[in-house]
C-alpha cells in the first residue's frame, strides 16, 4: 500500500501546479494555476473574482467572459486537474488486475493528502445541491474508467455475469467511492482507513458482476478488508440483532 501521510506529519511547501494542456492559452493557464493555488491555500471562500483578477493579472470582465462566474472557474480547475490525472494514469498502460486497482486507489488518497484543502474543495463540489451534470461526469471520470477497465478485463476472461446493467453498476460505484472520499474530507476516517474502505467499496461492486470461482475469491478478499477495518460486535452479529434494530440502536462500527 502507498504510504499515506498522517495529519500530524509536516507537509512539504506547496508549489503552484503547472498545467500544460494542448490548446490552453497562456492566459487561461495562468488563470487555472492561480485559481488552483488560491483554492489549495484557502478553499472555496478564499477564491473571489476580484482576488483571482489581481493575482492572475486578468480583467474581471475577462474572467466572466471565459468562465461565467466563480463556480465556472472552480469547475475549470477541477476539470483540468482530472485531465492531468487521467493522462498520468493512461501513460502507465495498466492491465487492470485487482492489485492494480488497489494501487491506483492508494495513489488517489496520497494525492488527496498532497493537496488536501483543494481535494476537499473537489469533493464538496461533487456533493453540491446545484445541478451540474457535466461537472459530475468529469469528477467521476477517473473512478468510472478504473471500474470499466477492470470490468472489461474480467468480461473478456469469461468471468462476468449475464443480464446485468453494467453501466448502472459502474455509475453507482462512482457515487459510493465519493462517499468514502467525503468521509475522509470531514475527518471521519484517516488515510489508511480511507484506502481500505475504497478497496472494500470496489470489491462490493466487483462481486456483483463476477461469477463462479472468481466471485468467491473476491468475497474472501472483501472479508479480509472488513477484518482489517475492524468488525464491531453488533456488525459481526448482524443476523441476530433484530431486537437492537427494532429498538432503534444505531450501528456503531470501527469505521
Amino acid at each position: 500500500m502507498t504510504t499515506i501521510l498522517d495529519d500530524s506529519e509536516p507537509k512539504a511547501p506547496r508549489t503552484r501546479r503547472k498545467y500544460s494542456s494542448p490548446g490552453m492559452t497562456e492566459r487561461r493557464q495562468r488563470i487555472i494555476e492561480t485559481a488552483h493555488q488560491i483554492l489549495g491555500e484557502g478553499g472555496v471562500h478564499a477564491l473571489t473574482i476580484d482576488r483571482l483578477s489581481r493575482e492572475a493579472d486578468v480583467a474581471p470582465r475577462t474572467l466572466y467572459r471565459l468562465y461565467g462566474d466563480k463556480e465556472g472557474v472552480i469547475f475549470a480547475t477541477v476539470a483540468e486537474r482530472l485531465r492531468e490525472v487521467r493522462a498520468h494514469i493512461a501513460r502507465m498502460h495498466k492491465d487492470y488486475t485487482i492489485d492494480v486497482v488497489f494501487a491506483e486507489l492508494d495513489w488517489m488518497v496520497s494525492e488527496m493528502y498532497r493537496d488536501a484543502l483543494y481535494a476537499r474543495t473537489v469533493i464538496d463540489f461533487f456533493f453540491s445541491s446545484l445541478p451540474r451534470p457535466a461537472a459530475i461526469r468529469e469528477l467521476g471520470s477517473v473512478a468510472y474508467n478504473r471500474f470499466r477497465n477492470w470490468m472489461d478485463r474480467e468480461i473478456r476472461a469469461g468471468h462476468g455475469c449475464d443480464g446485468l446493467d453494467l453501466e448502472r453498476i459502474a455509475q453507482e460505484l462512482v457515487e459510493t467511492e465519493f462517499v468514502v472520499y467525503h468521509r475522509w474530507a470531514v475527518g471521519s476516517i484517516d488515510g489508511p482507513t480511507c484506502c481500505l474502505e475504497l478497496h472494500a467499496n470496489f470489491l462490493k461492486s466487483a462481486i456483483l458482476v463476477l461469477d463462479g470461482p472468481e466471485r468467491r475469491a473476491y468475497v474472501e478478499l472483501l472479508g479480509e478488508k472488513h477484518r482489517a477495518l475492524g468488525m464491531s460486535a453488533i456488525g459481526a452479529a448482524a443476523s441476530t440483532n433484530r431486537a437492537e434494530r427494532d429498538a432503534g440502536v444505531h450501528f456503531i462500527g470501527k469505521a
